[in-house]
């Protein structure tokens, strides 16, 4: 259940509990509002644990002819729609969208996660993607109310997560294309590479950064929220000479293990009766398998009169307090939902899956690619009797008899780390109350070492999470587990809240029970034999080991450590401290809408001062390159966000809660970091640098007009210089496209003949 502004939702999951006394099953109509179904929300089908193994993730292969130079690889790489077996009990298989390698093979096929690109630090990528989209529409639905909602269903825009990219090739909302050559008003392309025919773009990777592990997603103005959901979303590994040491010593087993965890729905047999409006529209995915995606806004009031209604799932802005004036009704079809928590993991692509392991230490490198769930990841033993079950212990705090392997992380999505963190051990970190262990929300990385040496062959454990959803408070209905409460309307002990039915033993759905490792001496050979203990001593030598290679490969901090930070801190480390914040409202349809505001506000129908993507005054986010900054963020919601920013890492700096106390950074957070936790109530300050990539080519500013989504806004809207146009955003995908996205713009010092010319400062607004 999810409330207004600060309405916690540690209180709302006390009112879900509270209202299932008088719950009675309720649905929508066409128009949005109110009849009968089972359940609220539909669920997958119940599938087996642990029955197929773990996929691995095919690497590109550059062009061997090098046309660009020794010093440069170069790819092409096609988006196509495809289809896969995500469980072997779903035989029908499951309809994506994907990236494939042409650059050597131009039959291939794509695959979940890959192709994994491999590049190293210094070495730039040119690619020439290839939307080889149909131009049939989506297989999800899609609600058309939102930004972008008009434009073509075949569109992507290609973002390179966390790299250092020039403007140009950073896959940014509005740098769409279509495979019949339509454009969005930021498309660009690399200027010294061959003009691309239509239904391609052409980029350009600098790779000036540290050994990382970042991602390549799909930006979509209008369909960021699904289209990572369906599959476009792949590896891409830079490596460099400190990381290619640790491993020619022994130190580090390769470069690691890819697990890249989604939660998924999907449809299952009885679809027409979970959800009608589904069934009844023949271009969302019908076969079992197929996935499925919310598009109904169920309210928490009935529309009409107000009432409790117990199987809604979210606030309506004509029902709460103060109300949302002059609402738009009735609410449309399909809508958008605040974020979408799904049930059922897939980790590579597949559901539950299982990993052979030989009993010694093994790198893995763990991308969070969910739509909206964090997770608090652990490693337990399996219960005897193979059953899917872990071995829990009775508290977060309590110490088990046979304590697991612990997880050492080394390296986040900045790179490595100054110093190793040691989790999987007591008491685990905490906020609020809450205990954590791994705590990855959506977009973050960790880079860790899990030691299974030891262990006898047959030994199991399960990769498992309890991290609550919404994090941090929760609504008991996203959390699946084994014995879990029923939600449904039918069955024993029904409670009829528009849920599932309680989980089974050894069956899904279940979003607590990831993957299990199985200790296997024929797993295949890895050749790594250093124990835990040599890695640790190693990773800790202060010249060799993590504090040397942090010091010889990252910026130093942008202000001094341990910087103190209050709320009245007007200048922190000596630079001027400016305040943002994120925000919760309600839309034109009484929906809930996330927002990023900034110092410089105006109101929303709510009286509240709020800014967001689609409707900014001015670029607010601005400086020359080169320029350092300090931004506070205050969170106003009851949310955790992860606050992405584009082009730059940033120095998580301190946190603070509203009274001014100091809250502790975790060690984890300690390097760099691109994706940070914003926690409800709390103000996190970072500290950037608006550096730009070198590359050999001139990169002209952005001028486009401002909330360019559509080619007619340059009638509607004044053309606005962005410079080099980046943004920053929450990435919670729903959140993000609900309007959680602001513009960020960079200027440069251009020396014109006789004069200095600061372009982009003059900005029509």
């Amino acid at each position: 259940m999810r409330h207004h502004f600060c309405v916690f939702l540690k209180s709302a999951v006390a009112t879900v509990l509270l209202l299932a006394a008088t719950a009675l099953p309720w649905n929508v109509d066409q128009n949005g509002i109110g009849t009968t179904k089972a359940y609220g929300f539909a669920q997958s089908p119940i599938l087996s644990k642990f029955v197929d193994p773990l996929p691995s993730i095919p690497i590109a292969t550059p062009d061997p002819g090098q046309p660009y130079g020794p010093n440069c690889d170069y790819y092409v790489i096609g988006i196509q729609q495809y289809s896969m077996v995500m469980h072997s009990e779903m035989p029908l298989g499951t309809k994506l969208r994907g990236y494939v390698d042409l650059t050597t093979n131009p039959v291939n096929t794509p695959s979940f996660g890959g192709p994994l690109i491999v590049a190293q630090k210094g070495r730039p990528v040119r690619i020439k993607y290839i939307n080889q989209l149909p131009q049939d529409n989506f297989f999800l639905p899609l609600d058309t109310t939102l930004m972008g909602g008009m434009l073509p269903q075949n569109a992507v825009s290609v973002h390179l997560h966390g790299g250092f990219t020039p403007w140009i090739s950073d896959g940014t909302p509005f740098q769409w294309f279509t495979p019949s050559g339509q454009t969005g008003p930021s498309y660009s392309n690399v200027p010294d590479m061959p003009t691309p025919n239509p239904g391609e773009e052409t980029v350009y990777y600098s790779n000036d950064q540290s050994a990382r592990l970042l991602w390549y997603h799909d930006h979509f103005v209008a369909m960021t929220r699904v289209n990572p959901y369906v599959g476009l979303a792949a590896g891409y590994l830079i490596t460099d000479s400190e990381e290619q040491a640790l491993i020619n010593n022994n130190t580090l087993p390769g470069y690691g293990v890819p697990l890249i965890i989604q939660d998924k729905s999907f449809v299952a047999a009885d679809i027409a009766t979970q959800d009608p409006t589904w069934a009844a529209n023949p271009d969302w995915g019908q076969t079992v398998g197929s996935l499925w995606y919310p598009h109904i806004y169920e309210v928490n009031q009935d529309a009409a009169t107000g009432a409790p209604v117990p199987s809604g799932r979210v606030d309506y802005g004509k029902w709460v307090y103060p109300p949302v004036q002059n609402v738009t009704e009735p609410l449309p079809t399909p809508s958008c939902v605040p974020e979408f928590f799904a049930d059922t993991p897939v980790i590579n692509g597949k559901a539950y899956p299982y990993q052979a392991v030989r009993p010694q230490v093994y790198r893995f490198r763990v991308l969070n690619g969910s739509n909206a769930r964090n997770y608090n990841l652990q490693l337990y033993f399996e219960q005897p009797g193979d059953n899917g079950e872990p071995v829990l212990p009775a508290t977060p705090v309590t110490p088990l008899v046979t304590a697991p392997p612990t997880i050492l992380q080394i390296g986040n999505e900045g790179g490595f780390l100054p110093a190793y963190t040691e989790l999987n051990t007591n008491p685990p970190a905490q906020w609020d109350g809450i205990h954590y262990n791994l705590w990855l929300a959506p977009a973050e990385r960790a880079d860790v070492l899990i030691d299974f040496s030891g262990l006898p062959d047959g030994t199991r454990l399960i990769l498992y999470n309890d991290m609550a959803a919404p994090a941090p408070g929760g609504d008991p209905r996203n959390d699946y587990f084994t014995g879990d409460p029923n939600f449904s309307s039918t069955g024993p002990g029904a409670l009829s809240m528009g849920g599932a039915p309680t989980t089974l033993i050894g069956k899904g759905p279940n979003t607590r029970t990831l993957m299990e490792f199985r200790v296997d001496s024929n797993a295949p050979d890895p050749a790594f034999n250093t124990s835990l203990a040599t890695i640790k001593t190693r990773l800790a030598d202060p010249n060799t080991g993590l504090p040397g290679i942090f010091a010889r490969s990252q910026p130093g901090p942008i202000v001094p450590l341990n910087t103190a930070v209050n709320n009245r801190s007007a200048t922190v480390g000596g630079l001027p401290n400016q305040i943002k914040t994120l925000n919760e409202d309600f839309d034109d349809y009484g929906r809930l809408i996330q927002k990023i505001g900034t110092a410089q506000y105006h109101l929303n129908n709510q009286g509240m001062y709020i800014q967001g993507f689609g409707y900014d005054e001015k670029v607010t986010e601005t400086g020359m390159a080169g320029a350092k900054q300090v931004w506070t963020v205050v969170n106003n919601t009851g949310d955790v966000h992860p606050i992405h920013f584009h082009l730059f890492n940033v120095q998580v700096v301190a946190r603070t809660d509203w009274a001014g106390n100091s809250l502790p950074v975790d060690p984890n957070e300690q390097g760099w970091k691109e994706t940070v936790r914003m926690f409800p109530g709390t103000n996190t300050t970072v500290a950037l640098k608006l550096d730009l990539p070198k590359t050999p080519f001139p990169v002209k500013d952005s001028v486009r007009p401002r909330n360019g989504a559509m080619p007619f806004d340059a009638v509607m809207n004044p053309l606005v210089n962005f410079g080099h146009e980046y943004v920053w955003h929450c990435h919670i995908l729903e959140h993000e496209e609900h309007d959680m996205m602001r513009p960020l713009s960079v200027y440069q010092v251009r020396v014109l003949p006789g004069i200095f010319s600061l372009l982009g400062l003059l900005q029509t607004n």
